[in-house]
């Protein structure tokens, strides 16, 4: 059974490796492309900087000087799931302070405003595209450091899959689409003809979670995802599932 992933193509091709492991053929069609931006981060006034992303992670690091990547071991640090934490670690060398038990950005204003005390200031390197959660609930800063942006070539791949989706359906196979984010959903069905959507309607569709499902279902699907841990690799045993159930049909 093919995946379709829509994530940006870096991080694509990681979670094509890790199908692939598990005996998928992968489809790669990035809706995203990351670009990283410059930007001037004063850390003397902050006593907690929240990672959204790994690439808010990542993001943030190519922004500093040796002197303030220092600075950042003295802070407090929180992150929206293990993939984040996992990146801060291995960037920086120390373990996050925070994360929530469900890794959304409500879960993760919440488990923050237990912990900052009067007078501490919060900086969240994001993306413009970035939810207001964190900045309204937390009276955060944010500071852009990378940006999403929209590949001109979506249209033109969206045909050839179209071609591919209608030969496996003729095969009496199905394909299963994943989505990461809201953006990449928003991108890949905004190109979408109301043809192929209902073609779409016929297939499996994986979310990473349940904002990204809340964007994917306002185009008219029901699509799965992790019951918990918002991540790819929680997006494995969703997809596994869906070969066996549909293997026993």
């Amino acid at each position: 059974m093919k995946v379709v992933i829509t994530r940006p193509a870096e991080k694509g091709k990681d979670f094509s490796n890790l199908l692939e492991k598990n005996g998928f053929e992968t489809v790669i069609l990035p809706t995203l492309e990351l670009v990283f931006k410059k930007a001037q981060i004063n850390l003397e006034n902050y006593s907690w900087i929240v990672f959204t992303s790994p690439r808010g992670v990542e993001g943030f690091f190519r922004n500093l000087k040796l002197e303030d990547a220092k600075k950042v071991l003295t802070k407090k640090i929180g992150a929206i799931g293990t993939e984040t934490a996992k990146e801060f670690e291995r960037t920086f060398g120390k373990a996050v302070d925070v994360i929530p038990k469900q890794y959304t950005a409500e879960n993760l204003l919440e488990a923050i405003q237990k912990q900052v005390k009067n007078g501490e200031k919060v900086l969240v390197p994001t993306t413009p595209s970035t939810r207001d959660v964190l900045k309204e609930g937390l009276n955060a800063d944010l500071v852009f450091v990378y940006s999403s942006e929209e590949p001109t070539d979506i249209p033109e791949k969206l045909k050839e899959l179209e071609k591919q989706v209608i030969s496996e359906n003729s095969q009496d196979k199905k394909l299963i689409l994943t989505f990461t984010s809201g953006l990449t959903a928003k991108n890949f069905f905004k190109h979408c003809s109301p043809e192929f959507l209902e073609i779409l309607k016929k297939q499996y569709i994986v979310s990473i979670g349940p904002i990204t499902k809340k964007n994917v279902d306002s185009f008219g699907f029901d699509s799965l995802m992790p019951e918990k841990n918002y991540t790819v690799e929680a997006m494995v045993p969703v997809i596994k599932a869906l070969n066996i159930w549909f293997s026993i049909l």
